[in-house]
């Protein structure tokens, strides 16, 4: 009888849906002959109904990314594939094992703490000899010899919109130690991929719009030029990542993006008032006055901005909600993400913030940034919740959308793209309000359970978009 050799790796529920996560394609790379990985996402199929199509008998292991946000999930999967699968293995990896790896030990055989692919020879070995360890740590010192992602292993390729690109990573971990961030607790050293392997990589993604995943891009100079030259000599149709705004006041910088057809790079500007960005540990890297200078030099090369605004920091008011809207509307911002401020369990910071509020609730599934869990003196939910719902409904109608791409200068294509693409992006927000998820966990959980079907308008604005990047390049 053939020893089993398939490894299911399954992609856990998340909210918002419709975008491709890389890490478990760059886990499946990991695996060389005999083992034969199999991707699942649970945003697209029902476990059970997947899990008819891979007997028992030749099923070798199981891998669940688990983040907080799908904690629950993790916990109740595991027991249906233990029961599916009694003779198979299931490993946790991903953010939530490495934060807190003996609550995940108490419902997987096997866990994963930090990176997977230091291990995986071990492991694999461990395997074969049915003699798996209880834990792993994988601690990266080197990224040079990476296989590159196995990202035709995606199931339902043509299921998922394209505005957000396909991912790829060119370096891994981020220099500055914000509070609120879980970055350099899993990824301690920052790490950068040569050129040689970054122009294999960049071949799976001829064609294709591609999002540059990385905590952090900005980090080093010389590599963001060395990855720009890679890019452009690519077949990329274009591409998007994420940088300090800082880190983009530099001509030379600059014009490689633009040579390279960088579309768009987030900053974490998180706030608008030096009070908020100091309850974070960010007024060194984030100079308010500069923001909108350094706003105007990057549009003025072609390159939009888009910005992660973080909900209740110390200060937050109605008011505030509104200040920051008119200042991004009036600066042409591309799009605003949103994140409810997250002290992560597992983190040292997080014991420490009590001295500045009070967390208001201990479940691990709440941790994920769309739920509100700690509450800074002087703040109430209501508010919070309330100026919410009045930013998404102002900054993400049909009228600020067209009006906020007058504001950069921009060719005909390059304004199409910039409102088509808000209304990809503007799709989970408005999920939001029309389902009433604010606030609402009974709402949320329905959210994170369904299947990924996205809208019309989606599908309609992403199949446009796709098109005028293509007349763009």
């Amino acid at each position: 009888m053939d020893m089993p050799h398939q490894v299911l790796l399954i992609e856990l529920p998340t909210y918002p849906k419709g975008t491709v996560a890389l890490s478990l394609y760059a886990v499946a790379a990991a695996f060389a002959d005999p083992w034969e990985p199999v991707v699942i996402d649970l945003n697209i199929d029902h476990l059970e109904s997947a899990l008819q199509r891979y007997p028992a008998v030749q099923v070798a292991l199981i891998g669940l990314k688990v983040s907080a946000q799908n904690y629950l999930h993790a916990v109740a999967h595991t027991h249906t594939l233990r029961t599916h699968y009694p003779q198979v293995p299931v490993l946790w990896g991903g953010e939530l094992p490495t934060l807190l790896p003996d609550t995940c030990l108490q419902h997987a055989q096997v866990i994963v703490c930090g990176a997977f692919e230091p291990i995986a020879d071990q492991l694999c070995a461990d395997l074969l000899a049915q003699s798996l360890q209880r834990q792993y740590r994988g601690d990266s010192d080197s990224l040079a010899t990476l296989p590159s992602p196995r990202l035709d292993l995606l199931p339902q390729p043509d299921h998922y919109p394209q505005f957000m690109g396909w991912p790829m990573e060119s370096s891994r971990g981020c220099t500055y130690k914000c509070t609120f961030c879980m970055v350099h607790t899993m990824q301690p050293r920052y790490l950068m991929k040569g050129d040689a392997q970054l122009k294999a990589e960049l071949l799976a993604y001829e064609g294709r719009f591609l999002n540059l995943v990385d905590y952090n891009f900005g980090v080093d100079e010389a590599h963001v030029l060395r990855v720009a030259s890679a890019i452009e000599a690519s077949g990329v149709l274009g591409w998007m990542g994420e940088m300090c705004l800082e880190s983009l006041d530099n001509e030379r910088i600059l014009a490689a993006l633009a040579a390279s057809r960088c579309r768009m790079v987030y900053c974490g500007l998180e706030a608008v008032d030096e009070l908020g960005l100091k309850s974070i540990n960010k007024s060194r890297t984030n100079q308010i006055e500069n923001y909108a200078r350094i706003i105007r030099k990057v549009q003025s090369h072609g390159i939009q901005i888009a910005a992660g605004m973080i909900i209740g920091l110390e200060g937050a008011s109605l008011e505030g909600f509104e200040r920051m809207r008119v200042y991004f509307q009036q600066l042409g911002i591309l799009y605003i993400k949103l994140t409810f401020i997250t002290y992560n369990p597992g983190t040292k910071v997080r014991a420490s913030m009590l001295r500045k509020g009070s967390y208001v609730t201990e479940d691990i599934s709440h941790y994920d940034g769309n739920h509100l869990t700690f509450l800074a003196d002087g703040l109430a939910p209501n508010m919070l919740y309330e100026g919410t719902r009045r930013f998404i409904k102002r900054f993400y109608n049909w009228r600020a959308i067209v009006g906020r791409s007058f504001h950069p200068k921009l060719s005909l294509l390059g304004r199409l793209e910039f409102i088509l693409f808000n209304l990809c992006y503007r799709e989970f927000y408005l999920d939001w309000l029309r389902h009433g998820v604010l606030g609402d966990e009974t709402v949320y959980q329905s959210r994170l359970s369904s299947l990924f079907a996205p809208r019309w308008q989606l599908r309609w604005a992403d199949r446009w978009l796709q098109r005028v990047r293509r007349w763009r390049k």
